[in-house]
């Protein structure tokens, strides 16, 4: 049977963003403990406690960082937010609207996002702006999915366009989304 510390350790450092976030001290030990609190468990083979996992996640905080390249590059980013864009679909190519960003084609549907000016419309684009040596560092937008998902906050895609990171949100869960984002790129 695993120790808990040694489970906590193992699964921390199978993923890019628990890493990251420890590391970094951008974290909040109590989710990521809920997220990985099965894990724990099945590999102990016993009933562990939130207030364990969390002990051991802020112990981790003094080790090496991993990721620091990442980090750089993601604190030397620009981070804008654009509401009033919709999700279009249209049966005809000759009636995508000039202003669309992005356009996408499945089966005989086009699909397109575009800034249609409508303040009722419950769309917004997050766009991170990424260093220019960047262009060619994966993992990049897997990194920002996993960080949004480890705080809950859906979105509807998120895109990588050379060095932007486009993300496509409802306008419920843009403001914390925008607040999570800056918070990574801008503190520590």
């Amino acid at each position: 049977m695993a120790k808990v510390s040694d489970s906590v350790k193992v699964i921390v450092s199978n993923s890019l963003i628990y890493s990251m976030a420890i590391s970094s001290g951008l974290c909040n030990y109590t989710k990521i403990a809920e997220n990985i609190k099965d894990k724990v468990e099945a590999m102990t083979g016993k009933n562990v406690k939130f207030n364990t996992i969390v002990k051991v996640l802020a112990n981790m905080k003094t080790e090496k960082p991993e990721y620091t390249d990442d980090l750089e590059i993601l604190k030397r980013s620009s981070l804008t937010i654009e509401y009033e864009y919709s999700i279009l679909y249209f049966d005809d190519i000759k009636k995508i609207p000039e202003n669309s960003i992005l356009v996408m084609k499945e089966s005989n549907i086009y699909i397109c996002i575009a800034n249609t000016g409508n303040q009722q419309s419950k769309i917004a684009l997050i766009k991170i702006i990424l260093p220019k040596q960047s262009s060619f560092t994966p993992g990049l937008t897997l990194l920002i999915t996993d960080y949004l998902m480890t705080y809950g906050i859906k979105f509807t895609n998120i895109y990588r366009l050379d060095t932007e990171i486009w993300i496509i949100i409802d306008n419920s869960n843009a403001g914390k989304a925008l607040y999570r984002l800056s918070t990574l790129l801008h503190e520590n």
